[in-house]
């Protein structure tokens, strides 16, 4: 059977011209095409092309909710109308923002017309969504903005403990007091939120059912009109039950977090334990010590008595050790802040495993727990018949006086490891005198602040592949610096270095300008133009205006706002600062889209996804690397591109280096990737010739 033609009104400014396009666009989906023209038939849908300043995008919204009330309307903003008109309450039903992709429109238009068509079913008929609520065990509600009740339907009356015979209006206490803590504000905000723009809504909440049970739900909706005259708007909301999916993921994300071997945490697992640990110490001027651990002449074990039976010894460290270490020494805690009693030692792979110390006096409770770590490594074992004696070396540093960042706590114990190995074994304090580059770093930030003025620094460009087509779609802009006495630097120490000096506020405007500028100059693409990718540190926001930084680079270049991806990190949003959540939302009203970058290598809250000004979840090379070689999934990738679809978040794969990979994110729902597999980042000329023949082919 034919699928039904939608019949689309368009109408258009006079200054808007898109409108061939769009009509071309909806001609080739199969949709009835033709300008709005109240005294017809009416259509199904109407599709409002406000124009470049959106004069007249009051008036003529008005005048279809008076004509016709019964069909939904859709604007497709341009720049300029999204920020004069951020929001349309006369008969407005969905607003689609000026950086959508036209190839997108039709199928947002069908998602629009299903939409209405579902509720103004539930508005028509009392009695089908009785039906429904019986029949399928439907939860939803009816909220009241004017008087902040709510009508719950049946099933979530018992679900919080209200009488289900009533059928009056509740207060909100009842309610909102089942609601998590942390989801309450959320949840209020987004129904108030939606009762005054008029706009859909989806939010995901955790709530307490009158059993005792924390169940998760997400809950969408819109406000509605009222359904007389002396009525007031609503809002309506329908809840579904996704409790046993987000259990699903997180038992999936805990198991990515264990080591198999030994039951231990992981290395993931410990990075985790160590960011939290270190801020609560500088929050509260504790000291912490961190201890690598590494069993002497592992691998000669290995290689005389087998794997199986470096497997055993690795089982039997590992319960020594844990026993050794006092069950509060290690700062490990889950989302409800309680110890975690099966990570105090975390093996970070092979025979390397790390111990975290909290709230020391000083470097003799570090030395008294190696010691007697060291101990009872030391105890005889029978493996295969054979008693070896194994001994370990120890390498440890302290937070304030070793580092302050747990990179910089890392690298220096990882250096005094080093030190007792080579000395014999036993443990070793970090030293200065242990760190080979020392001279070397103070050297590099001296010829770094001028290295911008001798056009030193240039940018390189890793493209960004749609899977599906094989076009380039657009390109991350990535530093590259070559020092004229120490040769090619890591773009990663030129950004270390660069936020521990200041200069990364000069160098990121630098960055953003220049990357603009190039870009600008690039060949369309065949089908879409191609975005542009910039990171910015969480310094830059703190030290300049990037909101405005932003904008000179724009006005600068000519690049469209809707063509730039401003990639920020988890740590920047989890600062919950006013004034940078106000920067992202005003870039977004311009068009610029905001990517959390690195998803997957810290582990981003989902109250974070969900209530943050964020476009695009960029997934991390560690998530892509759990798919094997031979193709077998991840559940952990699939269920978190899964849940971003569920955000209405776009996905992007970082670090695809091989076919498998590619094709297991393609297939579960992430087209858009860039790694090794497709190209390394390119100079800027080689880039710009490589997006020249793939336009002309």
């Amino acid at each position: 059977m034919s699928e039904r033609v939608v019949h689309v009104a368009l109408w258009s400014a006079s200054d808007d011209g898109r409108l061939e396009d769009v009509t071309r666009v909806l001609d080739s989906a199969g949709f009835a095409v033709s300008e709005l023209g109240l005294s017809v038939e009416p259509p199904q849908v109407v599709l409002m092309l406000p124009g470049r300043h959106a004069a007249d995008l009051g008036s003529r919204c008005a005048e279809l909710a008076e004509v016709h009330p019964e069909i939904p309307a859709v604007i497709l903003h341009t720049a300029v109308s999204e920020r004069v008109h951020p929001a349309m309450d006369q008969h407005v039903f969905e607003l689609l923002p000026a950086s959508i992709e036209l190839a997108q429109v039709p199928e947002h238009v069908r998602a629009v017309l299903a939409r209405w068509q579902r509720f103004e079913e539930l508005k028509r008929s009392a009695l089908t969504l009785q039906h429904l609520e019986s029949t399928l065990d439907l939860v939803y509600f009816d909220f009241r903005p004017e008087t902040g009740t709510f009508r719950p339907s049946r099933q979530l009356r018992e679900l919080i403990g209200q009488p289900a015979s009533e059928s009056d209006a509740i207060a909100p206490s009842p309610l909102l007091d089942c609601i998590h803590t942390e989801d309450r504000a959320l949840f209020a905000g987004t129904l108030f939120e939606a009762a005054r723009s008029g706009t859909p809504f989806c939010v995901q909440i955790r709530m307490t059912d009158v059993h005792g049970r924390q169940r998760h739900f997400r809950c969408r909706g819109r406000a509605f009109g009222p359904l007389h005259e002396e009525g007031s708007s609503r809002v309506f909301g329908v809840c579904e039950d996704t409790t046993e999916h987000m259990q699903r993921l997180a038992e999936a994300e805990a198991r990515s977090r264990v080591d198999d071997l030994t039951g231990l945490g992981n290395r993931r697992y410990f990075d985790d334990c160590l960011s939290s640990a270190l801020a609560r110490a500088k929050r509260e001027r504790e000291q912490i010590a961190l201890l690598y651990i590494d069993l002497d002449r592992f691998k000669l074990i290995n290689d005389t008595l087998g794997h199986d039976a470096g497997d055993q010894l690795l089982r039997v460290i590992s319960a020594r050790l844990s026993d050794a270490v006092r069950a509060h020494d290690v700062v490990c805690l889950d989302h409800e802040r309680v110890p975690g009693r099966e990570a105090r030692v975390s093996r970070l792979g092979g025979d390397e495993f790390t111990v975290l110390l909290s709230g020391i006096h000083g470097p003799a409770d570090a030395e008294l727990v190696a010691q007697r770590m060291l101990q009872a490594v030391a105890e005889s074992v029978d493996l295969l018949g054979q008693t070896l004696t194994p001994s370990a070396s120890i390498g440890i540093s302290l937070f304030p006086s070793d580092g302050h960042t747990t990179d910089v706590l890392r690298k220096r114990a990882d250096a005094a490891l080093y030190a007792a190995k080579g000395s014999g074994g036993g443990y070793r304090f970090f030293a200065q005198s242990m760190e080979d580059g020392a001279v070397r770093r103070l050297s590099l930030e001296h010829e770094l602040r001028s290295a911008l003025d001798r056009n030193e620094i240039e940018l390189h460009y890793q493209p960004r592949i749609d899977y599906r087509t094989g076009q380039v779609v657009g390109a991350e802009a990535l530093l590259r610096w070559t020092s004229p006495t120490l040769g090619r630097i890591t773009p990663e120490e030129v950004i270390r270095i660069a936020e521990d000096t200041g200069i990364v506020t000069a160098l990121g405007r630098w960055t953003l300008m220049r990357a603009c500028l190039e870009a600008a100059s690039w060949p369309e693409g065949v089908d879409e133009p191609r975005r542009l990718a910039v990171n910015v540190s969480p310094i830059q926001f703190a030290q300049d205006d990037v909101f405005a930084g932003v904008v000179d680079a724009l006005k600068a270049s000519g690049l469209p706002p809707h063509l730039l991806d401003l990639e920020i990190t988890e740590s920047l949003l989890l600062q919950d600062d006013q004034d940078v959540s106000q920067s992202l939302e005003e870039l977004r009203r311009m068009g610029v889209r905001i990517v959390l970058d690195d998803f997957g290598k810290g582990y981003s809250a989902l109250a974070v996804l969900m209530s943050q000004p964020i476009d695009v979840l960029k997934l991390d090379r560690r998530l892509i690397e759990t798919v094997a070689p031979d193709g077998e999934g991840s559940h952990l990738l699939a269920n978190v591109i899964r849940m971003a679809h569920d955000l209405s978040l776009h996905a992007i794969a970082e670090g695809v280096s091989h076919a498998d990979q590619a094709e297991f994110l393609s297939r579960h729902g992430c087209h858009e990737m860039q790694g090794f597999h497709f190209s390394a980042a390119l100079p800027a000329a080689t880039f710009r010739e490589k997006l020249s023949q793939t336009s002309q082919t």
